[in-house]
């Protein structure tokens, strides 16, 4: 139930309109109780009445006004309760599944390479909706039980003590029925949603990985797999239902054995004359009302235990820490708040960064484990070109990945203008950052929305200059719309060359102070490569319309030496630690491990030539 709980911070934000969906369903409730008494007020005089019917009109006349005004202005409340208190529920939902969504969008990536897509999907579409039921009808239900079965039990006490007892005895049942399956319905329901996940998961992967499945002709092996899940899911929801189902007939049952008594035993009553006729047709009326409330209990505990149940899967989320965040030290230059708006100036007061990155005795490792880096002292000046070059597994990427903090470096390892980047907000440091993967991600969308993303006030003359440095140029003429041509989902209808260059053209548009490439060229022949990054090496210093000029610090990771030989200056990684560093002419020259690497490379080369 605290997950519940845990909702009363959403829902105080619309208290008002909780409090008026509350009073109009109170209303309602109220004017329905109304109707039986009039009824039984109308038959008791037409009992005892000995007037003529004409004299007896006026009196009916008065009664049936009542019932229609009562009922009448019961379907004016009624329209309200149902606008403000369902309407809540939306209002709820949607701003929970809001802060769902920007909670992943500010968590690292290291729970994403853990976490399913699918179980996230999942959680943001069917446990949101369990959670919005139970605020819906799961409140309504809350103050009509609350409501009714007090108010019915009062009136019915007034008219007869001995038949209230006598026809609640069925209902002691019903505390005991709601122990015995409250919990089991909660257990089935969090397997449906476990199993309905692990559903979302695998038709996920199957949409993403459909060109690999029909590649290895696996169709009738991932049909056979999706039947088998979609039938454990079925068996699962059987499970829930026979629960739920055995359930609410019982709830009925109690209902229907205390009209069989009341109709056994409130009618020798009339019969003896201890009870009116009208009494028992009230009493008889507030007990059926009673019906819907106590069945109702039933389907509020299915509903809050689907409500628990899936709020807690939703919290199991929403609790996960960000690992990667903003720190706020002293001395930092940074403080919170930061930026702030300039007196004298509509624009952000900003700190200037030139690129240089100075790594000092940076030791890594991926939660505690091996060491991944070991002792990395290395210095890149603002505005210089770094190659890495280096086995598979040297720790290529995952030093250059510490940089825009994708994952966390240890404190006082790595700055930037002298500034310990853990030091800078981290927006502040993406902002400067320009990072393209050797597995780019395209939108989606068309070639122009992915090469600008997230950007505004962009030229087509901004765009066209980043198109002919990434090498697009060719492309774009072949392309039927241009720059407006639509790429399909994960960039699908194009090469793998061309969906890095696309990125390449995303990451040089926001103008970046560093620019990394990890491997990002590895799809590219050898002469496109090297044009590419002659490019970018030499064209960033002069490229938006308005003649900002900066001096981008490159990193480089490739395994062309072609490329390679190009950057100012190279390190050769092995096992996590940086054995040689040099330019190329002077890496060359040792007999170390950079010379046996481009030995063997110009050797292969040599050989393809030859064949």
């Amino acid at each position: 139930m605290n997950s519940l709980i845990n909702l009363k911070r959403y829902i105080k934000k619309y208290q008002y309109e909780l409090i008026t969906g509350v009073f109009a369903l109170t209303l309602t409730d109220a004017l329905g109780l109304l109707p039986p008494w009039f009824i039984k007020l109308a038959i008791d005089f037409i009992g005892k009445s000995k007037k003529t019917p004409r004299e007896g009109l006026n009196p009916l006349i008065q009664y049936s006004a009542f019932i229609v005004t009562a009922v009448g202005l019961q379907a004016v409340f009624r329209y309200y309760w149902r606008k403000y208190l369902f309407g809540i529920s939306r209002k709820v939902e949607y701003d929970l599944r809001n802060d769902y969504f920007k909670h992943l969008q500010r968590l690292h990536w290291g729970f994403f390479q853990y976490t399913r897509t699918g179980d996230i999907m999942s959680r943001a579409t069917n446990d949101l909706q369990a959670v919005r039921e139970f605020l819906g009808i799961g409140s309504v239900i809350i103050v009509d039980t609350t409501l009714i079965i007090s108010t019915c039990l009062i009136l019915m006490i007034i008219i007869s003590p001995k038949l209230t007892i006598i026809s609640l005895l069925p209902m002691s049942l019903v505390s005991f029925l709601v122990l015995k399956f409250s919990r089991e319905i909660r257990k089935r329901f969090e397997s449906v949603q476990r199993q309905l996940s692990e559903i979302s998961s695998m038709v996920h992967e199957n949409m993403a990985g459909i060109r690999v499945i029909q590649a290895y002709v696996q169709e009738a092996n991932e049909l056979k797999r999706f039947k088998r899940l979609n039938s454990e899911l079925i068996d699962k929801n059987l499970e829930l239902t026979r629960m739920s189902g055995s359930f609410f007939p019982l709830m009925v049952l109690t209902t229907g054995l205390a009209t069989a008594l009341l109709l056994w035993i409130g009618g020798r009553e009339v019969m003896s004359g201890h009870l009116t006729l009208g009494s028992y047709v009230a009493f008889n009326g507030y007990l059926a009302m009673l019906t819907w409330p106590v069945a109702a209990i039933g389907y509020m505990i299915n509903l809050t235990q689907r409500g628990v149940a899936s709020m807690k899967r939703i919290e199991e989320t929403m609790n996960v820490k960000n690992e990667i965040y903003d720190i706020y030290l002293p001395e930092s230059p940074f403080k919170k708040g930061w930026p702030h708006k300039s007196h004298n100036s509509n624009k952000e007061d900003e700190v200037k960064f030139s690129g240089e990155i100075e790594f000092k005795s940076l030791t890594f490792s991926y939660n505690g484990r091996e060491n991944i880096l070991s002792d990395i002292n290395l210095k890149i000046r603002a505005g210089s070109s770094l190659a890495i070059a280096g086995g598979v597994g040297s720790g290529k990427s995952t030093l250059i990945k510490l940089i825009p903090r994708i994952y966390n470096p240890p404190d006082n390892s790595i700055f930037l203008d002298g500034v310990d980047i853990k030091r800078i907000p981290l927006k502040r440091l993406r902002e400067i950052v320009g990072y393209v993967e050797q597995e780019p991600f395209l939108f989606s969308d068309t070639v122009r929305e992915n090469i600008i993303f997230g950007m505004r006030d962009v030229t087509d003359e901004d765009i066209r200059k980043v198109v002919v440095i990434a090498g697009l140029e060719r492309d774009m003429e072949i392309f039927p719309d241009g720059l407006d041509t639509v790429i399909g989902e994960r960039g699908v209808t194009l090469s793998g060359g061309q969906k890095q260059r696309v990125a390449i053209a995303r990451a040089i548009m926001k103008i970046p102070k560093i620019l990394i490439l990890d491997d990002s060229f590895s799809n590219l022949d050898a002469y496109t490569e090297e044009r590419v990054f002659t490019n970018i090496r030499d064209s960033l210093k002069d490229l938006s319309s308005n003649s900002f000029i900066v001096d981008t610090t490159i990193i480089l990771i490739s395994h062309r030496f072609s490329t390679i030989k190009n950057a100012d200056i190279i390190v050769v990684m092995d096992n996590g630690r940086i054995v040689e560093i040099g330019t190329h002419d002077e890496l060359i020259s040792k007999a170390g491990l950079y010379q046996r690497i481009y030995k063997k490379q110009v050797f292969a080369e040599m050989e393809i030539v030859e064949e």
